[in-house]
C-alpha cells in the first residue's frame, strides 16, 4: 500500500484546523482541494479518518489511532527541512506598546541574526491585539483570554514600581511614607483610553492622587518622568536600567502582574511559529530578573 506524504499533511492540518476553510487557509489551497485529499487518503488506507460534528471535523478512533505516528512523521520532516533549508516565511508578534519597544525588539534583533530568512513582524500597540481577527500569530498580552482555539501559556511575572527622577525629587519634598505622596505629581493614563484594568496601578494606591500628565502609552510616560514631570508606576523591565530614574517607597509600593502567551492551535505546529515561541519561552526564563527586578531601591 502506498500513501502519499502530502495526503498525510493534509490530514494533519484539518486534524488541527478542525474546519476544511481554516485548513485551506493554512496550506494556501481551496478547501475542495482539502477534501479530495482526505477522501483520496481514506480510500488508500480503506478506513474513514474524520467525523463531520457541528463544531468541525473531529477524528474518528482510526484517525486518533494514526495521528501519533504521523506526527512523527512530521517531526522527521521537519528535521531533515531544517538541516537542508533555512525557515522561511513571516511570524507576526503582537505586544504591549511598553514591553515589545522596551524589551522585546533589542532581543529579537539577535534572534533575526540568526534566523535571517525569516521575517519577524513585530507590533508593540497600546491595545489589546486580537488574535481571533489575525491581527498576529503569536500575541503576548496582559489578559489571559477566557476561551478560544488557542494555545495559552503563562509568558512571565514582571514588576511594577513607582518612580521619579533624580532632578524632580531632589526639587520637590522628601517621600518618606506613603502620605507624602500627597504632596508630589503625578503621570498617568488616560482614563478612558485603557484598554485593561490591569493598567489601573496608581488607582490602587491607599490615598487618593491626581495626575498632571496623562498619555495612553507607557513609553511617553516614561520619557515624561525622565524629563521631571512627575512621579509614575512603571514596568522594572523599563524604568529599572535607566540612571535617572529612582525607585520611591519601592517596600510599600510594588505591583506584580502577568504577561500572557498565545497562539492559535492549528499554528502551533507550524515550525516558524514554533521556533519563535520556543525562543520567546527561553527569553522569559533567561530574563525573569529583569522582569521581576532586581536592582536595590533607596
Amino acid at each position: 500500500m502506498k500513501v502519499d506524504w502530502d495526503h498525510l499533511r493534509f490530514f494533519l492540518v484539518l486534524a488541527r484546523a478542525k474546519t476544511l476553510t481554516n485548513a485551506a487557509r493554512l496550506m494556501g489551497v481551496e478547501h475542495t482541494t482539502v477534501a479530495r485529499r482526505i477522501q483520496a487518503l481514506e480510500h488508500n488506507l480503506g478506513i474513514t479518518l474524520f467525523k463531520r460534528e457541528q463544531q468541525g471535523y473531529e477524528l474518528t478512533s482510526e484517525g486518533l489511532a494514526l495521528m501519533p505516528r504521523v506526527e512523527q512523521m512530521e517531526q522527521a520532516f521537519f528535521q531533515i527541512e531544517r538541516v537542508n533549508t533555512p525557515l522561511q516565511g513571516r511570524v507576526r508578534i503582537g505586544t504591549p506598546e511598553g514591553f515589545g519597544t522596551t524589551f522585546l525588539a533589542q532581543r529579537l534583533a539577535q534572534f533575526s541574526k540568526q534566523y535571517p530568512s525569516l521575517t519577524i513582524d513585530l507590533i508593540p500597540v497600546s491595545k489589546t491585539i486580537k488574535l481571533s481577527h489575525r491581527e498576529a500569530d503569536i500575541v503576548i498580552s496582559i489578559d489571559r483570554p477566557k476561551n478560544g482555539p488557542y494555545i495559552i501559556t503563562r509568558f512571565s511575572d514582571y514588576c511594577l514600581k513607582l518612580y521619579g527622577s533624580q532632578h524632580y525629587l531632589a526639587q520637590h519634598a522628601p517621600i518618606l511614607c506613603i502620605q507624602d505622596l500627597k504632596q508630589h505629581q503625578f503621570v498617568n493614563y488616560i482614563n478612558d483610553l485603557v484598554y485593561s484594568s490591569e493598567l489601573y496601578c496608581l488607582e490602587r494606591l491607599p490615598i487618593e492622587v491626581s495626575a498632571c500628565l496623562r498619555s495612553s502609552s507607557i513609553v511617553a510616560q516614561q520619557m515624561a518622568v525622565s524629563a521631571g514631570a512627575g512621579l509614575a508606576i512603571l514596568p522594572v523591565f523599563m524604568a529599572g536600567h535607566q540612571p535617572e530614574l529612582t525607585e520611591v517607597l519601592s517596600k510599600e509600593i510594588q505591583f506584580v502582574h502577568t504577561f500572557w502567551m498565545l497562539t492559535f492551535a492549528d499554528l502551533k505546529h507550524e515550525p516558524r511559529i514554533k521556533l519563535v515561541w520556543d525562543f520567546l519561552r527561553q527569553v522569559a526564563v533567561e530574563e525573569r530578573a529583569t522582569l521581576m527586578g532586581n536592582r536595590t531601591s533607596i
